[in-house]
This record gives C-alpha cells, structure tokens and sequence, in this order.
C-alpha cells in the first residue's frame, strides 16, 4: 500500500500527482477522482475566491489527473479511470452544479477520445450518500427524504460494477436512474423550480 498525501488545492501538488501516475516503473490501472466538496456561495457574491477553489479542486484536478493517467494507460494498452461527478450536476445550483455538469461532460469526452485504445472512462453520478459530506458542507440533511438515501458500501459496489462493463456513464439504483431520466426530459422551468425548492429546504437554519 502506497500512500501519496497532497493538496489537490495546490498546483504544485497535482503536477507531483500527475508525475507519479505517469510513472511506468510503477503502473496506476485505476483512477478514482473524488475529491470534493460542497459549495452553497451565491453567484452573485463579490468575493469569487471560494468559486475558484471549486474549479481549482473539481475541475482543473480532474482534467490534469485523468489526461497524465490516460496517457500512461494508453501506452499501456489498459486502464480505467472513474471521475465523481453528481446527480446535482443536472439540477441548477450554483456552482456545484456546474461544476459536476462539467466533469460528466469532461468525462464523456475523455472516453470518445480513448476509444479503441483499452482505456475506459467511467463518470459516476450518485445521489444523496450517507457519509460526513453533507455535514461538512452544513447541509440539513433531514430534509432529503430518507428513500433517496444511499449507503456508501451499495453505491461502490454499483460503480464498480459498470466500471467492469465498460459503462461511461453510471447512475447507481433504479431509483436515481428514473430521476436522472426525469430530469433529462422534464422542462428547464421545471427543473430549476426544483433545485430552488432543493437549496432552499437543505440550508442548515443560522441561530441568531
């Protein structure tokens, strides 16, 4: 077991990353991209620091990651890489959703470029995971109903399973996949109505 601390905020620390993944005397099949964070800061805010910070961690870190690992696995001739985007990333919240809109959309395109070369690109789009996540980004978490719960051990299972097949896209549990095609079809109006309802009932209530 190799671990490699670093500061995925930190330029200098993704390029170290970045190095060691394309570092052929010791070879990286897997990729998983899952750094992240909440972000509930207005669009409209002056201050744009946190906003660059989410680009910074969940938009740039996954375009340098995954192009030094792709290289390296396409020498190869194998290897996976599975980037997290979310289910939010179809709604219209902020920046967060943009954020994750990129990463799916990044993704898909990753794999168009590698196709035929033995390396695959999986997106993962979960949903509401029981983990501290949500605590640290001071989301009310009784508001989400507890059915669109996921448990973490069910959603690595489901990933992993349409990493094997080669899926580009994975939306683990019928339940998020209705959603997502819900959300697909359903009126722009309409589902901006719906991510208004969403940010405003998770905001965690501020005691004056």
């Amino acid at each position: 077991m190799e671990t490699f601390p670093a500061d995925l905020s930190n330029r200098d620390d993704v390029d170290r990353v970045a190095a060691r993944l394309e570092d052929e005397s010791r070879p990286v099949d897997l990729l998983v991209n899952n750094a992240g964070f909440g972000m509930h800061v207005p669009l409209t805010q002056s201050d744009v620091a946190p906003h660059d910070l989410g680009f910074e961690v969940m938009c740039r870190t996954v375009l340098v990651l995954s192009g030094a690992a792709a290289r390296a696995m396409r020498t190869r001739g194998h290897g996976r890489i599975v980037n997290v985007s979310s289910i939010a990333g179809m709604l219209a919240m902020g920046t967060y959703s943009s954020i994750k809109a990129w990463v799916t959309s990044y993704s898909e395109g990753l794999s168009v470029e590698l196709q035929g070369t033995g390396v695959t690109v999986t997106v993962l789009l979960p949903g509401w995971v029981r983990t501290e996540f949500h605590q640290r980004a001071g989301i009310r978490a009784s508001s989400i109903p507890n059915s669109l719960w996921l448990q973490p051990e069910q959603l690595v299972s489901a990933a992993l399973r349409d990493v094997d097949r080669g899926k580009v896209i994975s939306i683990p549990t019928i339940r998020y996949q209705v959603l997502a095609g819900l959300l697909r079809h359903a009126p722009k109006s309409a589902v901006r109505a719906v991510s208004g309802k969403i940010s405003s009932s998770r905001k965690t209530p501020v005691n004056s």
